[in-house]
């Protein structure tokens, strides 16, 4: 598993555990289906993302000349 798979699902881990109960509901319902198609719940939700293109899938940090990275 490559690091940006890594943090995309800290991302998404995240995601759940702040969400609201309107967002665990359609969360709640993409797990059914991915449990039911047997696919999994990260992939699905990244596609998911991409295909509304809501937000980024990672986020990236600005340039600063003064902060070491």
């Amino acid at each position: 598993m490559s690091t940006e798979e890594r943090e995309f699902i800290k991302s998404v881990d995240n995601t759940i555990l702040t969400a609201s109960a309107k967002t665990l509901k359609q969360l709640q319902e993409l797990d059914v289906k991915t449990q039911l198609d047997g696919n999994s719940f990260y992939e699905e939700y990244a596609t998911s993302l991409e295909s509304k293109k809501e937000k980024p899938l990672f986020k990236t940090r600005p340039f600063s000349k003064n902060k070491p990275y």
